[in-house]
């Protein structure tokens, strides 16, 4: 089973953190009037632990945020051959149904039912 975390799909949920994680890092959050810098110092796959260093300088703070890998929605090849079936069942079935009138004018015809 993969992962997805935007638009990508990872094989762990593990990856899938780590993801998640790098998008954060680098930016500025604020709290009350402190600015803070985000930094991820451990991932894995239920939570990541985010440091917050001020961007005036003092103590940093550690917040470990819950996490939970989504599964991946993209189309994959198994879903392009079904879909792709699907496609080819409705062209056969709009021309069975354009030769079934074919066939039916063309008997009306033939019969003197014009």
């Amino acid at each position: 089973m993969s992962y997805q975390v935007g638009s990508a799909c990872y094989e762990t949920p593990e990856a899938a953190a780590s993801a998640a994680a790098s998008a954060q890092v680098g930016g500025i959050v604020q709290n009350g009037a402190v600015s803070y810098v985000v930094n991820a110092s451990s991932v894995d796959g239920s939570s990541i632990t985010y440091v917050l260093s001020p961007v005036a300088g003092g103590v940093p703070l550690t917040v470990v945020a819950p996490f939970t890998a989504q599964p991946c929605g993209m189309l994959g090849t198994a879903d392009a051959v079904q879909m792709g079936w699907l496609v080819a069942a409705a062209w056969c079935g709009v021309w069975a149904v354009k030769f079934m009138a074919t066939a039916i004018k063309d008997w009306g015809d033939q019969h003197g039912n014009a």
